[in-house]
């Protein structure tokens, strides 16, 4: 009887032991893409830039297959892939005229969406609006409005 209350009570500890373990692995497998995994999800999206083509893309679904494709070959912490390919899909790529467009509610809310043309970026009621210069919304808009490139290069 010693015995087997012996084994149960091992077989409890290593279950235990096991969902610990298995609890840790999927909380450090979670992306922190503004934390931890900032410098894989940017090494995957210059992935990204390298090899899919933006301008040159056949279309939008070929482009956001192929940000899918380089997320896969190039993240170390892949729980992050959703992240890397939300920006392709987010993006002007393969969608030939289209431009982000960067609107800020009254309120100070800043979102960002594609337009199939400048005119058709317009503000809200009480707020602003402008064209984005980068092709993501990931990158176009700031906290309160449109983001600047560095050197100025981007824009129109």
């Amino acid at each position: 009887m010693r015995a087997m209350e012996l084994q149960k009570a091992g077989f409890v500890a290593a279950l235990a032991l096991s969902l610990v373990a298995l609890t840790g692995q999927r909380a450090a497998a979670k992306c922190d893409p503004t934390g931890a995994d900032k410098a894989d999800v940017a090494a995957a999206r210059a992935a990204v830039d390298l090899h899919c083509n933006c301008a040159g893309v056949a279309n939008h679904g070929k482009f956001v297959s192929c940000a899918a494709d380089e997320a896969s070959k190039t993240l170390t912490n892949k729980s992050c892939h959703g992240v890397v390919v939300k920006c392709a899909a987010r993006s002007t790529c393969g969608k030939p005229g289209f431009v982000t467009c960067c609107r800020t509610k009254a309120s100070g809310v800043t979102s960002c969406s594609t337009k199939s043309n400048s005119d058709k970026c317009t503000p809200p009621k009480g707020g602003t609006a402008c064209v984005g210069s980068f092709p993501s919304c990931c990158d176009a808009c700031t906290s309160s409005g449109c983001a600047t490139s560095p050197s100025g290069a981007f824009v129109d």
